[in-house]
């Protein structure tokens, strides 16, 4: 989206495209218009009902038993105002935690349609930052600076409505100041938001890089160049201070602007009202009250400064995170509609006690038909032409070189890869056009590169089966072979391992990915080069363990050596050369790392 096209659709200082993403937010915005509304018509009548009470004492000599209705009158008005000041803060924290919670699930909703393939050419770092103190910030945006916006456009005229019919010289004067108001506003607004953007974006950059420092550390170290790394940082880091040095001088002149003009103005009317009031052409009525009123004229609007201030953060995180949601997910070719399946989402438990639910004996488990798939930036499609079927019970292995599109092919019946042109099936449904929650529940995954999340073995196996009972837990660390591992360590499968499993082997890894998938216990097992970290004694004793399991399952493994699976009923071997890619008869096996494109498939799948 061109420069011009986002500043058109913000409309001003009020984003639109924000506005229109949490429209759960209008409701509590008409609430904290109201309740501003209100609280400037209790203020009118604070300055009435004291301007009547000074003017009767001191002019009539009027009794504490003459005005004491006003005085009751004018305590009402005290307490409604600081009660209506309660509700517009509850009203602003109900609509942060709204806007919090919503622009959250949107994010997280989008990147999960968008899939592995597209988050893994995005920027943790940056995306994390969005994603936690950027939806944080839009609180402040939503809850504070949007009600005291639109208070700003509307408290100001009625207010000034009032001072015009009891005393039309003060009116000239505020309103002359008034109107320079809205021009020192968008001056320093501009200003603000193009340096609270560069901000916004040094801070991204900041984070981005330290997580990339942290995530390559080790290897930092091992080639001697972490003083590189804490170069890069102190030098972004240096870049933030600047900028924000610099955004909070633009929040400090905006501020003095505007504290000067409702001083000019408050100051002027006061001595008008002053001489005018020695000369006998204005009552003590009524100067005590629009003197009192007079401030509360420019109070809106500076209040509006202010947390246009406050909310700047929140617009320029506002920038990247609506470049997420707006990023379309990848059209795919010969789709008569958009139409999609809805069904509710299959228990995750059938009948036959299977975690993962089950198959009718006999039905075609995954296929795929005519498939072509080409990477943005590629220069040849990763798979060319692409059909296979596997049937419930089945076992399928996919060979090749590196760069035949064995990752790729996995990734489709995932769902992290769109085909650009035929058809992907899994147990029936359609996996472009049907929703994931149908057909997901079917598959058992092993990455080529298992991620493990901060947590105990237990919390990293229970995410394949939050329910599984101890008894399933123990049993799938015995099929990998992962008990006596697991025995010797202090806490057993309490034991606490790091990001990423930093704290145990590769091979430790890749068998307890095996295990979350036996934890699984779903019908479609797909495997993705299951023994790249494993030497061939242990490959051996798990695929003796191992083979059971899987007999009565489809599945479909994706190897240079598929032998971990006992019993394969067919080969199929993506070749090479031209037609690189497209599926062939004759089995074969041979070493090396996959291509440039499945590399990123199961780099971003894994993460």
């Amino acid at each position: 989206m061109s420069t011009t096209a986002v500043q058109r659709r913000r409309g001003g200082l009020i984003d639109r495209r924000l506005a229109a993403r949490v429209s759960a937010t209008r409701r509590y915005l008409l609430t904290a218009v109201g309740v501003g509304l209100a609280s400037t018509a209790s203020v009118v009548a604070q300055a009435i009902l004291l301007a009547s009470v000074v003017s009767s004492v001191v002019l009539h000599g009027a009794t504490l038993g003459a005005v004491t209705p006003r005085l009751a009158g004018l305590a009402a008005a005290f307490v409604a105002r600081a009660l209506l000041g309660w509700a517009g803060e509850a009203a602003a924290q109900r609509t942060g935690a709204a806007v919090t919670s919503t622009l959250r699930r949107q994010l997280l909703r989008h990147a999960l349609d968008l899939g592995p393939v597209w988050l893994g050419g995005e920027r943790a770092g940056e995306l994390s930052l969005a994603a936690t103190r950027g939806t944080s910030a839009l609180t402040t945006y939503f809850g504070r600076y949007l009600p005291q916006a639109v208070l700003a456009a509307l408290a100001p005229i009625g207010i000034l409505i009032w001072v015009g019919a009891e005393d039309w010289p003060s009116f000239l004067i505020l309103l002359g100041l008034v109107a320079l108001v809205p021009v020192a506003m968008v001056y320093f607004g501009r200003e603000s938001a193009a340096r609270t953007r560069l901000q916004w974006r040094r801070l991204s950059s900041l984070s981005a890089r330290f997580l990339d420092m942290l995530r390559g550390l080790p290897t930092l170290r091992a080639f001697g160049r972490e003083a590189h790394g804490r170069r890069e940082v102190a030098e972004a880091t240096d870049g933030l201070r600047q900028t924000t040095l610099s955004t909070l001088r633009v929040a400090f002149a905006s501020a003095l602007a505007l504290e000067f003009l409702a001083g000019i103005g408050t100051g002027l009317v006061a001595m008008v009202l002053g001489l005018r009031l020695l000369g006998g052409h204005v009552s003590l009525y009524t100067a005590v009250a629009v003197l009192l009123v007079s401030p509360e004229v420019f109070l809106p609007l500076r209040r509006a400064g202010a947390e246009f201030h406050a909310s700047a953060e929140g617009q320029a995180a506002a920038d990247r995170i609506l470049s997420v949601l707006d990023v379309e997910t990848e059209p795919h070719e010969g789709r008569e509609d958009g139409r999609t399946e809805s069904v509710e989402a299959p228990p995750n438990l059938d009948p036959g006690g299977r975690a993962g639910g089950s198959l009718a004996r006999g039905r075609v488990a995954l296929s795929a038909h005519r498939v072509t798939v080409s990477f943005p930036g590629r220069a040849t499609p990763a798979l060319i032409d692409f059909s296979v079927e596997v049937r419930d019970g089945e076992h399928l292995a996919l060979v090749g070189p590196s760069g035949s599109g064995k990752s790729t092919a996995i990734g489709l019946f995932l769902g992290f890869v769109r085909p650009t042109t035929g058809r992907v099936f899994v147990a029936g449904h359609d996996v472009v056009l049907a929703e994931a929650a149908l057909w997901r529940h079917l598959l058992a995954w092993v990455p080529q590169r298992p991620h493990l999340l901060h947590g105990s073995i237990e919390d990293n196996l229970r995410i394949a089966d939050p329910d599984a009972s101890e008894a399933r837990l123990t049993r799938a660390i015995e099929l990998v072979g992962l008990s006596h591992t697991v025995q010797g360590l202090p806490k057993g499968l309490a034991t606490m391992v790091g990001e990423g499993g930093v704290s145990l082997s590769a091979g430790e890894r890749q068998r307890l990915a095996l295990a979350r998938a036996v934890v699984r216990d779903a019908p479609i097992v797909l495997l993705d080069e299951p023994v790249a970290h494993l030497d061939a004694h242990t490959e051996a004793a798990l695929r003796d363990t191992l083979g059971p399991w899987l007999e009565s399952r489809a599945v479909l493994v994706a190897a240079h050596r598929p032998e971990l699976v006992a019993r394969l009923d067919r080969v199929v071997r993506l070749g090479t050369g031209p037609d690189a890619s497209k599926p062939g008869c004759e089995p074969g096996s041979e070493p090396g790392e996959g291509s440039e494109a499945e590399e990123d498939v199961a780099e971003a799948a894994s993460q």
